[in-house]
């Protein structure tokens, strides 16, 4: 009885290891696992690729196709340098803080000293981010970051497309010279050789 027993065991661990052989003939790669022979899928046994030491997708860096992730270097955008720009109205030189400089081909200029200094008054809405210029019958709207500014002048109202919209820089609104200083009758010119843009009000 207790060899019929024995040979019972031996052989329940025979067919048990002759499974394990036949779901797993083939040698395991660096990260454990294998591909599933086509005897062990018709088997059942298995579908595809699979582990045996305890590594999965998420272990050791490895995909489910056994390949390691790598780990890719950000890409830093640098922002362009600024061309510095000098400006003179009527011959005297406007000392601007923030400085004035090119952007896209558009000279910009601080808000504030551009219309006082071309005779204008002027505010700036926080909420909706609008610069309005007043002068004499005319009127100027500028929305920061919006390339439509409107101007009345004498009750006609007009919208003008700009090169370059309105911008925060350092803190401070500028906008785009050529236009605000037109809008307000005076005459611009620019020296693109020495970087001088001319205004005058004469």
């Amino acid at each position: 009885m207790k060899k019929l027993v024995l040979f019972l065991a031996m052989l329940t661990l025979f067919f048990a290891t002759t499974s394990i052989a036949d779901a797993h003939p083939g040698r395991l790669d660096s990260n454990g696992g294998h591909n599933c022979s086509e005897k062990s899928k018709a088997k059942g046994l298995c579908s595809g690729y699979h582990y045996h030491n305890g590594n999965g997708s998420n272990q050791g860096g490895s995909s489910s196709g056994g390949q390691s992730n790598y780990t890719q270097t950000p890409v830093v955008t640098v922002a362009p340098a600024l061309t510095k720009v000098a400006v003179y109205l009527n011959n005297e030189k406007q000392n601007y803080t923030p400085g004035a400089y090119m952007k896209n081909g558009t000279t910009l200029v601080p808000m504030k000293a551009i219309f006082e200094s071309l005779g204008a008054t002027v505010s700036y809405d926080s909420a909706t981010k609008k610069v309005t210029a007043v002068k004499d019958s005319k009127k100027i709207v500028i929305g920061v970051g919006n390339k439509k500014a409107y101007v009345d002048a004498n009750g006609t109202s007009s919208t003008i497309t700009l090169s370059h919209p309105a911008e925060i820089y350092q803190g401070t609104t500028m906008v785009p010279l050529r236009f605000v200083s037109q809008a307000l009758g005076a005459n611009v010119t620019f020296d693109e050789a020495a970087l001088i843009v001319y205004i005058s009000t004469k």
